[in-house]
């Protein structure tokens, strides 16, 4: 009988000079891209949670490829929390393809900016794995 892998949303930070690499592993895209704003929320909130208190916010992101769309994802959110000082809490990532994504959020108010600069192309992948999908993204501090 042929067992197959089903990935639950996870996220690893692993060591590296000056910056953070995020690993995130999910079943479906969907689930990898909400995981890494969840692994996101905990870098900026520092691991405090609150509950969410503003309404939905619609977000739409497009990019070339997935490796791209995660990184364009994660700037949107690191955009929203520097620029409205709210830190996206719950994701309702509704659409997902290689290109694009189609999702609502919200989060906590807090009251500085966020302790992520921005998310890198240098060495951004996701990829099909067994069980599901795979990223890595660099994020600078």
């Amino acid at each position: 009988m042929e067992r197959s892998i089903i990935l639950a949303p996870s996220h690893t930070f692993l060591e590296h000079t000056g910056e953070i690499h995020l690993r995130i592993r999910a079943r479906s895209l969907p689930e990898l891209l909400a995981e890494a704003g969840r692994a996101l929320t905990g870098l900026l909130l520092r691991d405090a949670r609150g509950d969410a208190a503003g309404p939905w916010a619609p977000v739409e992101v497009r990019s070339t490829d997935r490796a791209a769309l995660l990184v364009d994802w994660l700037n949107e959110l690191i955009y929203r929390a520097e620029s409205a000082l709210e830190v996206p809490t719950e994701f309702d990532v509704q659409e997902v393809r290689d290109n694009s994504v189609r999702a609502r959020v919200r989060g906590v108010p807090v009251g500085s900016a966020p302790l992520v600069k921005a998310a890198t192309l240098h060495g951004a992948r996701v990829e099909a794995v067994e069980g599901g999908f795979e990223g890595d993204v660099i994020l600078d501090v």
